[in-house]
């Protein structure tokens, strides 16, 4: 009878412990579904051609709980025919969306976005791709970045951009605007030489991304992207 008791205390035990490590492992995968993270690509369509620049690039991110805010994301374009990428940043808003402006030229692009955030792997999305042809073009002449950001001590700037068609025949009246940070700032026309300018007065300290889109006659155009940090 003793035994009998024994075992059954024993069988108990092991079912107790059994079912802890059930509702354990249960726990941590609701856990993990619950939060996990998803990044996906909301515009533009996969395959699409434009005949106008910029693009605007959109993707959300989400978990089980809804939309995350204010998450810092990384737009990463990369153009086919050169291999080149550039990477844009921008933050989410109240329904987990974020949105840039990419002054794509005249090509071929892939794109996808990621994130890193505190307690997660970085989440990336599927890749996308894009076209664009235009017609007219618009080159930065100052100040201009490649690869590397401009660093700058002054608080006052020029920035210059110069618009021509096809031949490279200077095209003068074009509507200009200037973006900085994916927001138009500042509209103009261009002189005679082509030339469209603006002036950036009492800069905050800050990095800053700008480029240049300009139109005339139904014809588009683009400036590749600068990006300054002032001191």
């Amino acid at each position: 009878m003793r035994d009998f008791s024994k075992k059954r205390v024993e069988v108990a035990a092991v079912v107790a412990v059994y079912t802890l490590f059930l509702i354990a492992g249960l726990g941590t995968q609701t856990v993990a579904t619950f939060d996990a993270v998803r990044a996906e690509i909301l515009t533009p369509a996969d395959g699409m051609h434009f005949q106008s620049s910029p693009v605007e690039l959109a993707a959300i991110f989400t978990n089980q709980k809804g939309p995350l805010i204010n998450v810092t994301a990384a737009i990463t374009v990369l153009t086919l025919a050169t291999g080149e990428a550039q990477e844009l940043e921008g933050a989410t808003n109240e329904d987990g969306i974020v949105k840039i402006l990419f002054p794509a030229q005249s090509g071929d692009y892939s794109w996808y976005v990621a994130t890193k955030m505190e307690g997660y792997p970085t989440i990336v999305s599927r890749p996308r791709s894009f076209s664009t042809r235009l017609a007219l073009i618009v080159d930065c002449l100052h100040p201009c970045s490649s690869n590397y950001p401009l660093v700058l001590h002054s608080r006052h700037l020029d920035s210059q951009v110069m618009v021509t068609d096809m031949n490279g025949n200077p095209v003068e009246s074009a509507n200009v605007t200037f973006y900085v940070n994916s927001t138009p700032v500042y509209s103009t026309l261009t002189d005679s030489r082509g030339i469209a300018s603006l002036f950036w007065g009492n800069i905050p300290r800050g990095r800053y991304a700008w480029f240049a889109s300009a139109s005339k006659d139904g014809e588009v155009g683009a400036s590749r992207l600068s990006t300054l940090v002032f001191e």
